[in-house]
């Protein structure tokens, strides 16, 4: 029961703090009640991170293990992505064309990064001396994402953009290292987990992406419908008569008074 008691406390908690903090973040009335979002889900997360000492004992903990392996390579890339995509003819916050090579370069660091906690000894392990079961569904989910994902915008960039290819080259090569990246990993046995393991996480992991994608089609197919429907059976909309003559003459008055005709 102690347990328990302190998972809710130190873990659960504070990952409720997270998205409340954020919520109260966005009030743009008060600047002292947007700062208090901000601690609050800047506390969640640090005891979120902290739960592997804290709440050691509970399942939860790995959770916050995994989130302290991941968040720094995981902030290198997405600033990387943002720099390379918001460097080129955008209406609105656009970066210098030198911001995408730094943006290339913060990318290729953070995928050196997780290139060693895959092969080498920075894998996240628990105190068990198990490998942490959510960096397994994680790592494959992320590679996959991270090449549909940069192909996707790099061909949305080439087709619908206006003067985006060197964008859109970077993000398919993007793409096609982490291709290379996955199939790597998928025949290459690490220090920590065997080739053959892998794969069946990234089995899993498409299972998961494309179960999310047909579920997101079904989502927007049944919601069109219900508003199709809903629309259908409203009755329709009342006629009103057109203006009588006596109306329109005595707005055609009205305008002329307005506009200074008679003057």
């Amino acid at each position: 029961m102690d347990e328990m008691i302190n998972a809710i406390l130190l873990f659960w908690l504070p990952v409720a703090l997270i998205p409340f903090g954020l919520w109260i973040s966005q009030n743009k009335s008060y600047s002292n009640i947007k700062k208090i979002g901000i601690f609050l889900s800047l506390l969640g997360l640090s005891l979120v991170l902290l739960s592997p000492w804290t709440v050691p004992s509970s399942p939860s903990s790995a959770v916050g293990h995994l989130l302290g392996f991941i968040i720094g390579p995981s902030i290198l890339i997405s600033i990387g992505l943002y720099q390379i995509a918001f460097s080129g003819n955008v209406p609105v916050g656009r970066l210098s064309k030198n911001e995408r090579y730094v943006g290339m370069l913060f990318f290729l660091i953070g995928m050196t990064w997780f290139s060693l906690m895959h092969w080498w000894e920075l894998t996240p392990v628990l105190s068990t001396g198990k490998v942490n079961r959510y960096w397994l569904i994680f790592f494959p989910t992320f590679l996959l994402a991270l090449t549909s994902i940069s192909f996707s915008a790099g061909f949305a960039m080439l087709i619908l953009g206006d003067e985006r290819t060197s964008e859109s080259k970077y993000l398919f090569s993007i793409s096609i290292f982490s291709l290379i990246f996955l199939l790597t990993a998928m025949n290459k046995d690490s220090t920590n987990i065997s080739s053959t393991e892998f794969r069946e996480y990234i089995w899993l992991s498409v299972a998961d992406i494309l179960g999310i994608i047909i579920g997101t089609i079904l989502a927007v197919i049944s919601f069109a419908l219900v508003v199709y429907t809903y629309e259908k059976n409203l009755p329709n909309p009342i006629s009103i008569e057109p203006p009588s003559d006596e109306e329109l003459s005595r707005v055609a008055e009205v305008i002329a008074i307005n506009v200074g005709v008679d003057e």
